[in-house]
């Protein structure tokens, strides 16, 4: 009898676990940890309802082999990616690799999520061994578990792309994989290719968008069959997407935003959206490209939970983020899910120069709250803008001078030193001086380095150009400087966003000054001929498609494009003083700081010494 027992015990034993998808995998064992939500406790899925299909094409027994998931932030995407990974190391363990932008952010997300997991979840804590320092079944970069083992890896990595084959892939965040890594092509390709020889290979890619047409999740959802979350209306149950051109609110009173329906145009509460969410279905837009063996799904912020994210705080991000291109590039793709059209196509010349207003150069205007300059160099002259920043970013071109002179020369830098050093008197009798200048380093580099070196950096600094930063500035790197072949020193450079800032300035460009409001952003021109203005405008945004993605470039369609950089580097010089962080009370303060005197009676000396003007 104990025999039979036994035998009976041993056959039980080898009978495969009941069929379990990922989310009720999830529902039944998973907790969250207080140390990486702010609804500690256990999984409900019932919380985030349109997760369940997309968590149970993720499941062992489903066909799908690539699940796409274009998302905005407050949706729970990781999250559900974390219910996969646990999912895998309880029943359906195999070998799994999950990258993640960088070795760093992978560093980050092992230690206050997935580590947090397994501690919180019984069934995962038994599974995977107590993290030791000599253990290397449990790293910040392995998790080994009965039948399986979790590689987690930076898309910046080679090495740790090519570490092993797995049969399950979690790409997160993958808009902001580099597009080459190290010569090898596409980190995704790199990942892919480890699974490539299981039958059974499932791969989930999940991110947020980026720009149109460089978006990697937005060209594989465009690949799809395009399913959205359709949610039926309170009032007269016709059901549809949620988009954020139907919230209505009162400008200036985001409390009272209200979800305009499509069919009944009845005024929808944000109280409701519970109710929604829980009747909701996927709906595919593009169903003539559905695939036995590919499924895609897009969602945005609109419809996170009752008590994350809220229409009002949806309102509330929008009307601070108006005419700010940086912050509404941001909104569109973290809010709304979207990609991000860039505003490359440069405004007519013509249209800014007629609207040229009567102030008087090197006087700023009283509104202006300080004065910021930036500095081209080239081989026989040096050109400087010099701009004053007042509230919202509203701006004033002072003036615009050519140093001529050779550039290897002292004698031209040694007038750029004496701008530096000058004094504006403002309308309203202030004495103004820069707060500070942004000189590139791009051509003659040395005699640029050397000039800086005069000045403390809150005074001069240093620039270099990046058509790929998505920064307006970086925080300033160390940088080497040598002169005839022998380095000399070192110092610190700021790295300059242009391709951000000019699509910031085409964007500021194009406002109207109409009515008592002046827009945000809208910037002010004097009296300045027709080629400053074409030169401002001398540049369009333009692509060529590479490895089947859209590649942008910014391309001269005017020879003398001097205007331009020079507002951009001054626009970068204010970022480093502190425009994109002060509030108007900061900037009033600022405004009201200076010493009023009388001006000077050597201004018209000064302004013969300031350099030859070619406009």
């Amino acid at each position: 009898m104990a025999d039979r027992s036994l035998a009976i015990g041993f056959y039980d034993s080898l009978k495969p676990d009941p069929i379990m998808t990922v989310s009720e995998w999830a529902n039944k064992y998973r907790y969250l940890s207080p140390t990486s939500s702010a609804e500690p406790g256990k999984w409900r899925t019932s919380r985030v309802p349109y997760t369940a299909f997309i968590m149970d094409c993720l499941s062992s027994h489903s066909e799908y082999q690539d699940i796409i998931f274009k998302k905005s932030a407050q949706i729970a995407g990781t999250e559900l990616g974390n219910n996969w990974i646990g999912y895998t190391m309880d029943v359906d363990p195999a070998p799994m690799l999950m990258v993640m932008p960088t070795d760093e952010t992978v560093k980050r997300n092992s230690k206050i999520r997935i580590a947090p997991m397994i501690d919180a979840t019984p069934r995962l804590r038994e599974k995977v061994s107590a993290a030791k320092s000599r253990d290397s079944d449990n790293s910040i970069f392995s998790k080994a578990f009965p039948g399986g083992v979790l590689i987690m890896t930076g898309a910046n990595s080679a090495a740790g792309l090519r570490s092993m084959p797995v049969e399950k892939l979690f790409l997160d965040e993958v808009d902001a994989y580099k597009e080459d890594l190290d010569g090898e092509g596409s980190p995704i390709e790199l990942a892919k290719a480890r699974s490539r020889t299981f039958a059974r290979r499932k791969t989930f890619m999940c991110s947020t968008p980026t720009t149109e047409g460089a978006s990697v999740i937005d060209k594989e959802f465009q690949e799809t069959d395009q399913n959205h979350w359709h949610v039926p209306c309170p009032h007269c149950a016709g059901t549809q997407d949620l988009v954020f051109e139907q919230l209505r609110w009162e400008e200036g009173k985001p409390e009272t935003v209200v979800y305009v329906c499509i069919h009944c145009e009845e005024g929808i509460k944000d109280t409701y959206k519970t109710e929604m969410l829980n009747s909701g279905s996927w709906l595919a837009h593009a169903p003539e490209k559905a695939s036995r063996k590919r499924i895609g799904f897009a969602i945005n912020s609109l419809y996170s939970p009752l008590g994350w994210f809220s229409w009002e705080d949806v309102a509330t991000q929008y009307e601070a983020i108006r005419n700010d291109v940086n912050k509404e590039k941001t909104f569109k793709n973290t809010v709304l899910g979207l990609c991000y059209r860039e505003r490359g196509e440069a405004p007519a010349w013509q249209n800014i120069y007629n609207r040229r207003e009567e102030y008087r150069i090197n006087t700023p205007s009283k509104e202006v709250a300080f004065l910021t300059a930036g500095v081209d160099v080239q081989k026989d002259r040096l050109e400087v803008e010099i701009v004053g920043w007042g509230k919202d970013k509203i701006s004033w071109s002072i003036d615009h001078r050519v140093l001529l002179g050779e550039t290897n020369d002292k004698e031209v830098w040694d007038r750029l030193a004496a701008i530096v050093n000058e004094t504006w008197i403002r309308e309203d009798g202030v004495e103004m001086k820069l707060k500070l200048m942004a000189v590139d380093t791009g051509y003659n580099t040395a005699e640029a380095y050397t000039f800086c070196r005069r000045f403390n950096f809150t005074q001069v600094i240093p620039i270099k150009g990046s058509d790929t930063l998505g920064l307006i500035v970086s925080a300033p790197r160390s940088m080497d400087v040598s002169r005839s072949g022998k380095k000399i020193g070192t110092m610190k450079v700021w790295t300059v966003g242009v391709s951000v800032l000019k699509s910031e300035l085409y964007g500021w460009l194009r406002l109207d000054n109409i009515g008592d409001k002046t827009p945000a952003g809208y910037c002010h021109f004097p009296q300045y001929a027709e080629e400053y203005f074409r030169g401002i405008t001398a540049e369009q945004l333009e692509y060529k498609i590479i490895r089947g993605f859209r590649k942008y470039q910014w391309v001269k369609k005017y020879e003398r494009n001097e205007p331009l950089d020079l507002r951009i580097y001054a626009r970068a010089a204010a970022s480093v003083v502190g425009l994109d962080r002060f509030t108007d009370d900061q900037l009033e303060k600022m405004r009201n700081s200076y010493f009023i005197g009388e001006k000077p009676k050597t201004q018209g000396k000064k302004k013969r010494e300031r350099g030859d003007s070619i406009w």
